[in-house]
């Protein structure tokens, strides 16, 4: 099976790699043709599937851990002091 053209491809005909495409769907900013094409490819390159699934799988445990909750006031002074340092 043939894969339809590739709708990742930019206007300079920069043809992306397995990960440029896989970021921009896990960051919510491809197309429905660019999604439907990452599927198909998907069938036809394990990297990307287990890539696709592991980085998903991350990212949920992610959401329903990190959101929806304040860090503790301690934790938030620990946090910026410690990026403060590095900065310096």
């Amino acid at each position: 099976m043939s894969l339809p053209t590739n709708p990742f491809v930019s206007t300079t005909g920069k043809k992306p790699s397995c990960m440029e495409m896989l970021q921009l769907i896990l960051d919510g900013q491809d197309s429905p043709e660019q999604r439907e094409y990452f599927k198909t490819h998907m069938d036809n390159c394990m990297p990307c599937f287990k890539s696709y699934h592991l980085d998903m799988t991350i990212k949920e445990l992610l959401k329903s851990k990190c959101c929806g909750g304040d860090a503790p006031d301690e934790l938030v002074a620990k946090i910026k002091s410690q990026i403060s340092q590095n900065i310096s």
